[in-house]
């Protein structure tokens, strides 16, 4: 496995993920569900890691499937000199059916510039002692335009059957200016997680 180096954490104050796109093996049969599911995070910077693996970890469970973070099993070298026949086989032997990998593939900083532009509050009507209704204009307020950043992280998941080794789904999502790693973690997490339920594969 290659690792990314990668904290899903911004100073921003919102968070959004979006599943771009998803794909099930040609072979996948209605109801053929994955019921016990390592999970696994392809980043090497360890709080973010944990705290992917188990927010997805709790997704999965509020979705009846037995999950379990890969961090606490396999240690954080597990990966070293091995391929991967070799760690599917293994995580096999402790009882796993499929493994949930989850990798960091880019990250994206873009920049946006806002256009100012003169507002005019609306005309106020005036009753005048006649009976005459006068309008009064009010000022007119100019906003200056102004420029902000987008940081975007583009992710890969791709979900395995361990025995015998085969890809049996794979998503692609963005998450776009998390206000802080646990907000981006769990909305990976819940969007992941949704589209996997949608496409039958939990």
């Amino acid at each position: 496995m290659v690792f990314v180096v990668a904290v899903l954490a911004t100073a921003c104050t919102a968070h959004n993920t979006m599943v771009s796109s998803s794909a099930r093996a040609k072979d996948h049969q209605t109801g053929e569900h994955v019921n016990k599911v390592m999970v696994v995070a392809v980043v090497n910077d360890k709080q973010a890691r944990d705290s992917l693996e188990s927010n997805v970890v709790a997704a999965l469970k509020a979705q009846g499937v037995e999950a379990t973070a890969s961090a606490p099993v396999l240690g954080d070298h597990y990966s070293e000199g091995k391929t991967r026949k070799q760690m599917a086989a293994d995580i096999a032997s402790k009882g796993y059916e499929a493994a949930l990998v989850i990798s960091v593939i880019d990250i994206k900083e873009e920049m946006h510039y806002t256009q100012g532009g003169t507002n005019f509050a609306p005309d106020i009507a005036v009753s005048g002692a006649m009976g005459q209704t006068y309008y009064v204009r009010q000022n007119a307020t100019y906003e200056p335009g102004y420029f902000s950043n987008d940081k975007k992280y583009f992710l890969e998941s791709n979900l395995y059957r361990l025995q015998p080794e085969g890809l049996l789904w794979r998503a692609k999502s963005t998450t776009v200016n998390p206000s802080d790693l646990q907000a981006g973690t769990s909305g990976v997490a819940d969007a992941v997680v949704d589209r996997m339920a949608k496409d039958d594969m939990i």
